[in-house]
């Protein structure tokens, strides 16, 4: 019997910004999804938003600066799922920029860290490490996390 249910996979973004060999990532908190673990920044592409404008929004929001649409580049497509939900989540990368990023939202981010793209700490997100080494590190343009 089908499920009379459609099935929904939700929009997402995501940016890796990298200086050097670092990535920033920031510290979940009060969010209800992995609470305590390093993650990049981003979220969910709201209704009529473009990845592009969803992600320089996203920015603003969480590290308090407006970048240049063209210091974005398109790092890859994850198929992401993080039970109960999927998401088809747009990845993208900041290069070497000067940008000043701050903790814009320290009520869902404790902090945030540079880390060592080659060396990860223990407790980054699995799909992250999966997008750094796989698609930042070996070039990859499209994932498949979690199926």
């Amino acid at each position: 019997m089908i499920s009379s249910m459609k099935h929904q996979v939700l929009p997402a973004v995501n940016v890796f910004i990298v200086n050097d060999d670092k990535v920033l990532l920031g510290r979940r908190s009060n969010t209800g999804w992995m609470d305590g673990k390093l993650g990049a920044p981003g979220g969910h592409i709201e209704q009529g938003e473009s990845p592009t404008t969803a992600i320089i929004r996203e920015i603003e929001e969480e590290l308090g600066v407006t970048v240049q649409e063209q210091d974005l580049e398109f790092l890859c497509v994850a198929a992401r799922n993080t039970t109960p939900m999927e998401y088809a989540s747009y990845e993208f990368i900041i290069r070497d920029k000067e940008y000043e990023f701050i903790n814009n939202e320290p009520e869902k981010c404790s902090e945030l860290v540079w880390a060592d793209m080659h060396n990860l700490p223990s407790d980054v997100i699995s799909d992250f490490i999966s997008i750094i080494e796989q698609s930042l590190i070996q070039g990859k343009v499209y994932l498949e996390l979690g199926y």
